[in-house]
């Protein structure tokens, strides 16, 4: 009997200590800031404008929202402050949008943005974004000289157009779309007449426009769509189709040029 009263005693304190355990935990889970991303990974190219939001939630109240950028698992220090930024906040709840341009210099790195919020009783809650890079169509062009190595023809059958004169022309298309022309030693007779000033490429990276005015007549200006078919880091091929019905032919003479890269 005595037996039975100990057990039955035994059970009643971890019930109350389990219950009083439960009732602390939900205590702490009711008061305890939260943060929630709209997304927590991102793949993207360079260039490309990435945007999401933080919801903070404190019943405490908001203290601080810090974001912490690491790069290959370092503190980027460019970041904010140190690798930090402080976002001003307060009351009980925050939506946040983060903005961030995917870098040209991170490709293929780990790059990672730390989302920390801290409560006025100094109770805190994280979350990590992990970012991924990848190189973008853009990147590839400007970041090489394009030598020009072959221009077909094609007709049936296609024929190499290219004239010795073209063969040692280079191509640099610059970060903030100017562009020129080097003609190198052998300049073809119309070389200089026109002035290049700009490119574009498409969102979907298929199509490069290019612009230029007449030297004669500022106001002449032309735009030059291509359609690429490859662009590696090694080479760009594209074409154009050319009126040249004032020679002749018809208003669709389709012509393929070939670039090859080097350093800048």
């Amino acid at each position: 009997m005595k037996k039975t009263y100990y057990l039955m005693t035994l059970f009643a304190i971890t019930a109350i200590v389990i219950f009083n355990s439960c009732q602390k935990v939900n205590k702490i889970d009711a008061n305890q800031p939260k943060i929630v991303l709209s997304m927590d990974k991102f793949l993207g190219k360079s260039g490309q404008k990435l945007t999401f939001t933080v919801s903070v939630s404190a019943p405490n109240g908001i203290s601080s929202l810090t974001i912490t950028k690491g790069v290959n698992l370092k503190t980027d220090s460019s970041f904010g402050t140190n690798g930090q930024m402080k976002v001003t906040a307060s009351g009980n709840s925050l939506v946040y949008v983060f903005q961030y341009i995917l870098d040209p210099g991170e490709v293929d790195k780990l790059v990672g943005f730390n989302f920390r919020v801290v409560d006025n009783m100094g109770l805190a809650a994280e979350k990590d974004f992990t970012l991924n890079t990848t190189v973008s169509g853009a990147q590839l062009i400007y970041s090489y000289r394009w030598n020009l190595k072959s221009k077909i023809w094609q007709k049936n059958p296609p024929e190499e157009n290219i004239q010795q004169c073209e063969k040692d022309d280079s191509y640099l298309f610059n970060r903030d779309s100017t562009m020129s022309i080097n003609y190198g030693q052998s300049a073809c007779t119309f070389d200089g007449f026109n002035v290049y000033t700009k490119w574009t490429l498409s969102p979907d990276e298929k199509e490069l426009t290019i612009t230029y005015n007449s030297v004669f007549d500022p106001s002449k200006i032309t735009k030059e769509k291509y359609k690429i078919s490859t662009l590696t880091k090694d080479k760009l091929i594209m074409s154009i189709t050319y009126d040249l019905s004032a020679f002749g032919l018809t208003d669709h003479e389709l012509f393929v040029f070939t670039y090859e890269s080097s350093p800048r």
